[in-house]
């Protein structure tokens, strides 16, 4: 009977593409026959199977279909060869059929080799994680991907693009920090004033007589009686101003009215010779009267008086130059060149900048007055003539 069954299990996986092995097992006197089909060339024994090496290796065949498992252990053994035979007659078919090269050669995996799978070699996965010298690092494809990404149709970006020379000048100013001059004092007179307990009224008035005094001596800076102060009341950046100077554009608000607004191209200003310093800074944004707020985030200060604007003036591409606004005609607006010093950013985080936790309005006009003195004394050297 032995020879019987050893003989059937020899011959069947040929056929039906199961995996039969015939164990003896050391305490049973009925042979083991365990069925298996590799599905995947990855997959090891399935659960109640049994393999056997070398003899498994040399009868087992890939099967496209997947044969049911059935364990013979457990049942007696003339049922197991009935569920042998069974298995066998039901894959004949599917085992006749041929098996396309492309699956052939997927499913000729190492997994029927003998003995376990080897290990990898830990010399061969070391050098295959280096990466060659002078390779790119993965934060820097990473990085380099999010550029070309921000920037898809090439050419140079703003940072990659040539800086003028009035841009590496603002560069040099911007180094200067002069908030890091100015706040400790600025923070000091502050405290001085607090500790005195000074009214409102008392700091107005303070604050006020600071900024003619401050006038003053930007006016002596920038060699004339006349410095224009241009916010930016309808947006723009400071680094938008940056050699280019200030825009002229259509109209006035009246426009956004009425069709029959001034269409002529203007630029607003403030004129120190007729405004004083600490009524321009204590401006509101017109358009936000009920909330608290200021005229702009930007200040330009610019020479009412400069040679290029006063030519501009006789020759009549300036022409209708008033309290606090001028036409212009052939002529873009103010140039860079008759700025007192580069753009000036105003009323942001000034208490922050002084070292102090708040800010009054007023006190926060006295701190920007010192930043305003301090900026025009060394801005114009950082103006390309």
């Amino acid at each position: 009977m032995r020879s019987a069954l050893l003989l059937l299990t020899l011959a069947l996986p040929a056929r039906a593409g199961v995996v039969a092995s015939a164990e003896a097992g050391a305490d049973a006197a009925v042979p083991r026959i365990s069925l298996q089909s590799s599905l995947s060339p990855m997959s090891g024994p399935a659960l109640g199977t049994s393999l056997t090496p070398g003899l498994n290796a040399s009868l087992s065949a890939p099967s496209l279909a997947a044969p049911s498992l059935v364990t013979a252990q457990a049942l007696p053994a003339p049922l197991a060869v009935s569920a042998v035979v069974a298995a066998a007659a039901v894959r004949t078919d599917a085992a006749a059929k041929p098996v396309p090269a492309a699956l052939a050669s997927a499913y000729a995996a190492p997994a029927l080799t003998e003995g376990p799978q080897s290990k990898t070699d830990p010399e061969a996965a070391a050098a295959a994680e280096k990466t060659e010298p002078g390779a790119p690092s993965f934060k820097t494809k990473i990085l380099a991907m999010l550029k070309s990404l921000a920037n898809p149709f090439g050419g140079k970006s703003a940072e990659d693009a040539p800086k003028s020379e009035a841009q590496r000048l603002d560069g040099d100013f911007t180094k200067l920090d002069l908030w890091s001059r100015v706040g400790p004092e600025a923070r000091a007179e502050i405290e001085r004033l607090r500790a005195a307990k000074t009214g409102k009224a008392e700091l107005k008035a303070y604050v006020r007589a600071a900024g003619r005094e401050a006038l003053a001596k930007i006016q002596a800076a920038g060699h004339t009686g006349n410095v224009g102060f241009h916010y930016n009341l309808h947006g723009g950046r400071r680094e938008d101003y940056v050699g280019r100077g200030i825009n002229a554009t259509m109209g006035d608000i009246a426009l956004q009215y009425s069709m029959h607004g001034d269409r002529n191209y203007k630029v607003y200003f403030f004129q120190s010779a007729e405004t004083e310093l600490y009524d321009l800074l204590n401006e509101s944004h017109p358009q936000m009267l009920m909330l608290p707020s200021r005229m702009g985030s930007t200040l330009n200060l610019f020479n009412l008086e400069a040679p290029e604007l006063k030519a501009a003036m006789a020759d009549g591409r300036i022409k209708n130059m008033g309290h606090i606004s001028m036409d212009f005609h052939g002529m873009g607006g103010v140039p860079y060149s008759a700025y007192l010093a580069p753009p000036l950013e105003v009323f942001y985080k000034t208490a922050r900048k002084v070292g102090l936790p708040k800010l009054s309005r007023d006190e926060e006009t006295l701190a920007t007055i010192r930043y305003l003195e301090a900026a025009a004394a060394a801005g114009s050297a950082y103006i390309p003539r």
